[in-house]
């Protein structure tokens, strides 16, 4: 009996231990060349209808040219980005804002705030700077799905 309680213990314990562990997330790199290689005007396509990925587009990617594909519809990186109100350029990591608050992205914190964090929100997008401050955005209830981290901070989305 001893031995039965003793392996369901252990059972039990590997379990919970299994369960607890974190999925990996899954880095993709987009870079020109798989966006020029699509066929006629198709767009190359970031599809973030489940967790698990994040997408990094390099620096010269045509942002028109990629589209993000969510389980409420399809529209471009240059489009998020519009709807951001930010002016953005380079490389930029776009995933799910479950995904991307996991990772430490050697953002840099905006002088100022009195020590507070510093995101603010407007109509359609939140924006944030650093990686505790992103983290903190991310883990509220301010933002939507879809996120954007560039070289300066990341948005948010809400959708």
């Amino acid at each position: 009996m001893k031995r039965i309680l003793a392996a369901l213990a252990l059972l039990v314990i590997a379990i919970g231990f299994t369960s607890g562990q974190k999925k990996p997330i899954t880095q993709v790199q987009v870079t020109s060349q798989m966006v020029k290689r699509q066929p006629g005007t198709k767009a190359y396509t970031l599809n973030l209808t489940k967790s698990g990925t994040i997408y990094t587009v390099a620096n010269g990617v045509d942002y028109s040219k990629v589209s993000v594909h969510t389980e409420k519809g399809d529209m471009t990186v240059a489009d998020l980005i519009k709807k951001s109100g930010k002016n953005i350029t380079g490389k930029v990591r776009v995933g799910m804002t479950s995904d991307i608050r996991t990772q430490k992205l050697g953002l840099a914190r905006r002088v100022g705030g009195g020590g507070r964090l510093n995101f603010s929100c407007g109509d359609l997008a939140c924006v944030c700077s650093g990686d505790d401050d992103c983290n903190d955005l991310f883990t509220s209830t301010n933002c939507g799905p879809i996120a954007v981290c560039y070289e300066d901070g990341c948005f948010c989305l809400r959708l």
